[in-house]
């Protein structure tokens, strides 16, 4: 079971918004475990050090495990059919319109593939030339990229309806040798086979969803953090329920002891105050 969690992945842009978050988080809580060590909160050094592993435990480590449980088998929780369903719909309204047009794009650039079937051996040189062919006018042009970009050029090709009207744009980056000796049949195909990558990709996280595998780190935090609370999830699995128990005894053991420890300390002073 460990070894099915570890080898999960994560897709680019989850990745990216998972890491971010998760950084931000334990940024704060080293900000609070480092001030502990400061001699102003010498008498509470130790409950502000606890409260800062506390929120890490409570923030990062236990919805983390939780999402890569989900992932691996997405009837570990049970939520609440209200969040389910609206988190599920979410979702799948976003990869639709993320995903709507790409059967289109996909059949319009085969089209232009086979109403240009005559200039696909030309390179995106010879293109610098404006080319006419019975439906379309083709044009390529280079612009330089950043010092800082890995390809040195872009070139854009331009596509256009025999009235000049701009129908279609693609890019290709790389060297100048490398663009000038690239054919144009290469660059559709290129393109092409991009989107069929794409489209494969949301298919795959349809079916994924279909499976209700549809929950990240971002969307999960809200409601592993509140659920002892609201009962917004709960663990249905024996991993899920040992890991959640484990989870709370801790949140509850040092969240009680840090309480108690400021509680006694307001007291002293309060005492000390009345005393003067």
């Amino acid at each position: 079971m460990i070894l099915t969690l570890i080898n999960i992945s994560f897709g680019i842009g989850e990745l990216f918004s998972t890491t971010f978050l998760i950084l931000i988080i334990l940024s704060f809580c080293v900000y609070l475990y480092r001030i502990s060590k400061y001699e102003k909160y010498q008498k509470s050094r130790y409950a502000i050090a606890c409260f800062a592993i506390m929120l890490m435990l409570h923030l990062v480590l236990f919805p983390f495990l939780y999402t890569l449980m989900l992932k691996n088998n997405p009837d570990s929780f049970e939520f609440k059919t209200a969040i389910h369903d609206n988190r599920k719909q979410l979702v799948l309204s976003e990869w639709n319109d993320d995903s709507k047009n790409i059967p289109y794009q996909i059949k319009y650039l085969e089209n232009i593939k086979l109403s240009n079937y005559l200039i696909l051996n030309k390179t995106l040189k010879e293109l610098e030339q404006l080319t006419f062919t019975k439906n379309y006018i083709i044009h390529a042009d280079y612009s330089l990229n950043l010092p800082h970009r890995n390809n040195d050029f872009t070139a854009t090709i331009y596509i256009f309806d025999r009235k000049g009207i701009l129908k279609k744009k693609l890019y290709e980056g790389g060297s100048q040798a490398g663009l000038d000796s690239m054919k144009f049949g290469t660059v559709i195909t290129q393109d092409i086979n991009y989107l069929k990558n794409e489209l494969h990709y949301y298919k795959v996280k349809k079916a994924e969803l279909d499976k209700n595998n549809f929950w990240t780190y971002a969307t999960l935090l809200p409601y592993s953090i509140s659920s002892i609370f609201t009962g917004n999830m709960s663990p249905l699995t024996p991993l899920a329920n040992i890991l959640y128990t484990f989870h709370y005894i801790i949140i509850y053991c040092i969240g009680i002891g840090v309480f108690l420890h400021f509680l006694i300390r307001n007291l002293e002073l309060i005492i000390r105050n009345r005393k003067v």
